[in-house]
């Protein structure tokens, strides 16, 4: 007999609320108990689990914001009828994320880069959006809102798709991942803002003066409260570089669609088919080239929307868009470059058919109006930034057009030569004359995924090959004239980076239009049929095939976001956490807090967190060696700018010669009370400054490009790193064919290491002068 309730109490009606308030109440009191009984075992306070979740808080916190706000700002600008729910989507993010960026300028011109600021700034998004946004989700919720279930071929490419994010992921979650550039720009820079609690300059370092969104972005993530070690504050940076690709893939999606004219699934997984993102220096490692590639999709499907009526709404879309490009990086302009000539072509179409009557075309005034908007919002934009380098360096393309902007400062002797072949390598541009330019050009937009140039994986081909062999597959697709449009704004900007500046991982900034090109293109070619299908699906095959090993060029990346998930709850997560640039760290705690550091012939600086600035040649134009002729007067020059500690690496080389020498004379001799933190040493400027000399002297013996001879220490002030017809070098004082004959006169000597000075010289040597440690291989040798 089966034992059953009364029947008085079956018949009881509880609510539905009630249920589930109690359903949920013995849910949290589970977990309750769970973390308890846990906690006899690992205490909570040393999982790292619980960092992470807060890193992941913050991500979704800033997501939100920008979406929710981005969302609002293109349900007013674009029509309803110009944009599905995707596109909103596409849309909103980045043109919130432009609004959060502008705001964040004004904090940190104000002063109100701290904690409160941090947390204020997305809540007043979320309040102010809250009740639009929550009737936009209600909407999408409804019955027949539009969702579609995956099934077959879409779902098995989402699947797919998925794992290749979570891979992506990984090489991205741990501060393994922070690239070089990173640690030398671009999370320095929102270290020194947050440090700083506002917005500073950058006088030691030109290359932090060019505009960085994502430094912004990350700004905050250096900010909000809850992370408590500098390597979380690394990884939160990571995790909105993330979750920025994240909303990336969202854009692609929709751009897909366009470019199709159809409703295809799955299209976004087409990034499997470039695995250049897998591959350090184009990886998700702290750069901003994922920032730029944030608004490349959006940017098509903006002047689309704008070039088809030229609405003065739309166009100030558009002017948002481009203005949050070129917030990212100046490269924005290889894709702005054939949107504009697209613009202009279509404007000239429709000026023809409002001159033969056509009344349903714009007119005239209203085309140029949508031009000046599109213009006059992307420099507002623009104009925080361009503001603040004309307050600090009296140029708003500070360290570019010096040669234009002549009273620009800090600056130095040469500066826009500098500029132009030093910051940007002159190994990687394209040839000077214009016809052989053009034919170099043109010829790199169809071998360019073929033929890397400036690349750390051995120049294979990484970036993917498959939209150049998709090109060819338009000619036999019908009514695909978004994807002929599309295939040509790609082929452009790539034409433009090709006449510009070869660096492979520049062509991540427009990437996004490129996945959803090759994607609309292999879709149309899908429904020709089983022959089209055949041949595709073996393009794919090979294709695929060559990338799987690429996926897993990040493995040691992976390795250390694995390691730290599996010390997540043994307490030596936040022990390995530390050890990441832990020399920098403990170098940077050891300063005072009013330490200025100047770090010689050296980008990496990420954990000083200290101002820093550089003494190399080309990157900066606030120390000139050449002006420079005794170690006093490089004292001088570091106590006129505030240097207060001098920073380097052992064995690293100067630019030049001269700066060899007066570098490493200063350090040696003056350089006292040196600390050690692994490879880096450092010492404070002594209150002492050196004596006043007269000009140096040297004999050099197998230098490199340098005759045996005795030279002014200012003579040999030739820099390597600049093109073959700029080395100018000084002539030397005298020649002999023994250095004996000259070290009477020598305050230094400078020899390379394998020099094997003749019996009379090497007795000398041992007698007068007495070894200086020097960089490069060299022997520098110092009077007694």
């Amino acid at each position: 007999m089966k034992w059953r309730l009364p029947s008085w109490i079956r018949s009881v009606r509880v609510p539905a609320g009630v249920r589930s308030l109690a359903a949920g109440a013995a849910a949290v009191v589970g977990a309750l108990f769970l973390l308890g009984w846990f906690e006899r075992s690992r205490p909570l306070n040393g999982w790292f689990i619980l960092d992470l979740a807060t890193i992941w808080f913050w991500t979704l916190v800033l997501s939100a914001a920008c979406v929710s706000v981005g969302r609002l700002v293109v349900e007013r600008l674009l029509p309803a009828r110009d944009r599905t729910a995707l596109e909103t989507l596409a849309l909103a993010f980045p043109a919130g994320v432009v609004v959060f960026v502008l705001a964040m300028y004004a904090g940190g011109f104000t002063h109100l880069f701290n904690r409160p600021f941090a947390v204020a700034l997305p809540a007043l998004m979320l309040i102010a959006t809250a009740r639009p946004t929550v009737e936009w989700l209600r909407r999408q919720a409804a019955p027949g809102s539009g969702y579609v279930a995956l099934r077959g071929l879409p779902l098995v490419l989402t699947v797919l798709g998925i794992c290749l994010v979570f891979l992506l992921y990984l090489g991205a979650m741990s501060p393994d991942a922070i690239n070089y550039d990173a640690t030398w720009l671009h999370l320095v820079i929102p270290q020194d803002y947050a440090r700083e609690g506002r917005i500073v300059s950058f006088p030691g370092d030109q290359v932090k003066n060019v505009p960085h969104l994502g430094g912004m972005l990350c700004t905050w993530g250096f900010l909000v409260p809850g992370l408590d070690m500098p390597q979380l504050r690394w990884m939160m940076a990571l995790h909105i570089e993330f979750s920025v690709f994240v909303w990336t893939l969202v854009a692609i999606a929709a751009a897909a669609r366009w470019f199709a004219q159809r409703e295809a699934r799955a299209t976004w997984t087409a990034l499997a088919l470039f695995p250049g993102i897998f591959v350090y220096d184009s990886n998700m490692g702290g750069a901003a080239d994922h920032f730029l590639a944030l608004f490349a999709a959006p940017l098509l499907l903006v002047t689309a929307k704008t070039v088809n009526r030229f609405d003065r709404r739309t166009a100030v879309l558009a002017g948002l868009i481009a203005g949050g490009a070129l917030m990212s990086k100046l490269q924005a302009l290889y894709l702005l470059a054939p949107l504009a000539v697209w613009a202009l072509a279509r404007a000239g179409r429709l000026l023809v058919r409002r001159s033969r009557g056509d009344r349903d075309a714009p007119a005239p005034r209203a085309i140029a109006a949508a031009f000046g908007l599109t213009a006059s919002v992307g420099l507002a934009v623009l104009l925080p930034h361009l503001i603040s380098n004309v307050v600090y360096y009296r140029n708003p393309m500070y360290p570019l057009m010096q040669d234009i902007f002549t009273h620009s400062t800090p600056t130095v002797r040469d500066a826009p030569y500098l500029v132009r072949n030093v910051l940007a390598d002159w190994n990687w541009h394209p040839p000077a004359q214009l016809g052989e330019r053009l034919a170099r050009a043109f010829e790199m937009t169809f071998t360019f995924s073929f033929v890397p140039h400036y690349s750390f994986v051995n120049y294979l081909p990484v970036f993917g090959s498959t939209f150049t062999l998709a090109l060819p597959l338009l000619v036999a697709i019908g009514g695909a004239r978004r994807a002929w449009l599309g295939a040509a704004v790609v082929c452009g900007a790539v034409f433009m980076w090709a006449m510009s500046y070869w660096l492979d991982r520049n062509l991540q900034g427009f990437l996004p239009v490129m996945i959803a090109v090759t994607a609309a293109i292999l879709v149309r070619a899908w429904e020709l049929g089983w022959l089209a299908r055949a041949g595709v699906a073996l393009l794919l095959a090979v294709q695929l095939g060559w990338a799987v090993p690429w996926y897993f060029q990040g493995s040691d990346r992976m390795m250390g976001a694995i390691s730290l998930l599996k010390n997540s709850t043994e307490g030596h997560a936040r022990e390995m956490l530390r050890g990441h640039r832990s020399q920098y760290v403990a170098l940077g705690k050891s300063l005072p807090r009013n330490a200025v550091v100047m770090l010689h012939n050296q980008h990496i600086m990420l954990g000083i967190d200290r101002p820093v600035m550089m003494d190399w040649m080309g990157f900066q134009t606030i120390i000139d060696y050449r002006l420079f002729k005794t170690p006093r007067d490089l004292y001088d020059r570091l106590r006129e700018i505030g240097v207060t500690h001098v920073v380097w690496l052992q064995g690293n080389e100067a630019a030049t010669m001269q700066a060899e020498i007066i570098f490493d004379v200063f350090v040696h001799v003056y350089g006292r009370d040196r600390q050690h933190f692994s490879e880096l040493m450092v010492f404070p400027i002594p209150s002492t400054p050196p004596p006043r000399e007269e000009v140096y002297k040297v004999v050099t013996i197998g230098v490199r490009g340098y005759p045996d001879g005795l030279y002014d220490v200012d003579a040999l002030f030739r820099c390597d790193q600049l093109p073959p017809s700029f080395r100018k070098q000084g002539s030397a004082l005298k020649v002999s064919p023994s250095p004996s004959a000259l070290l009477g006169e020598a305050r230094v000597v400078l020899m390379s290491g394998g020099a094997a000075p003749d019996p009379e010289t090497r007795e000398r040597l041992t007698r007068e002068f007495h070894e200086v440690p020097a960089g490069g291989g060299l022997r520098l040798l110092l009077r007694n």
